[in-house]
Formats: structure tokens, sequence, C-alpha cells
């Protein structure tokens, strides 16, 4: 009896082992959008458009936003700032890939840094991140973050520890 549930415990680990590399591998594509999505955003975001499918939504928190705002935004922040640094930390919870239609949900990170002025804002979200397929490339046409607290930040770390932490 010990033999054969040992057996299926190792069974299980396989499975799980190997469904988490089938799950990786099938979200990785998206999350490669999404970093050259970071790659653009702090450096040339007028390149933004072309990930984006024209009958996009974004919802930040309970807010939605225009990409062509979006990119306003970040093209000031660039004549704005000196020594602009974008840093993203991105993990992938959950995702499926279809024919035409995909998601990913991530718990992201995202830190911006400048010497001109000792900025440093952070935003720590869980996001859903819709793709479909628009001829031959996955355009995202859903992006939903929910800004969640920032643990990282320590009140003696941070002036604006209590705006990165509400207490509801």
């Amino acid at each position: 009896m010990q033999k054969r549930n040992f057996v299926a415990g190792i069974i299980l680990i396989l499975s799980l082992a190997f469904s988490g590399q089938a799950f990786s591998a099938e979200t990785d594509g998206f999350a490669n959008i999404l970093k050259k999505i970071d790659g653009l955003a702090c450096t040339q975001p007028e390149k933004l458009s072309p990930f984006y499918s024209k009958d996009l939504v974004i919802m930040v928190d309970d807010k939605r936003a225009l990409l062509k705002n979006r990119i306003k935004d970040f093209q000031q922040m660039i004549i704005d700032f000196r020594d602009l640094k974008c840093q993203v930390q991105r993990m992938v919870l959950a995702g499926k890939a279809g024919k035409d239609v995909s998601y990913v949900l991530v718990d992201e990170i995202i830190s911006v840094t400048s010497k001109s002025n000792d900025t440093d804002e952070r935003q720590h979200s869980v996001c859903n991140y819709t793709f479909t397929r628009e001829s031959t490339d996955w355009k995202i046409s859903l992006e939903h973050c929910s800004s969640l607290p920032d643990y990282t930040i320590n009140p003696e770390d941070d002036a604006l520890y209590y705006f990165h932490n509400p207490i509801y």
C-alpha cells in the first residue's frame, strides 16, 4: 500500500511539474509582449500603439484610461525627469492561450526613478491582460489592473508610505 501511494505521489509531482512547464510555455509569448512594452514605455512611448488592439479598454482600479493619454504621460515624464529609469517586476500567476483570445494574470511592481528630483514612484498591482489575435499578431485588448499595498516600503523609508499602503 505504501509503495502504491509513493508511486502515485511521484506521478502527481511529475504531472504538476510538466503542467507547470506547459503553462509557462503557453504564457511566455504574452509575457514577452509585455516585456517589449515595458522597454518602450519610458524610452519610446510613441511606439506602443502597435501592441494594442483598436478596441482596447484600459482600467486602472476604478478608472478608465486611454492609450493616447498614457503615451502623452510617458512622453511628458521623459521630458520632465533626468536619468529616468523604469523597472517592472512581473510574475505570471495564471494564463491561458486560446486560438483567438488569450489572457495572463500577473502580479507586477512598477518602479520609476529619476535623479532630477529624487523621484521614486512604485506601484504594486495585480493585472489581467487579455490578448486577441489580429491577423497573425497578438494585441492587448483589455488591460485591467488593481492596486495592491506595497509591502516593500517601510514607513521610515518613504514619506508616502501611507499613500502606497492605504488603510481601508
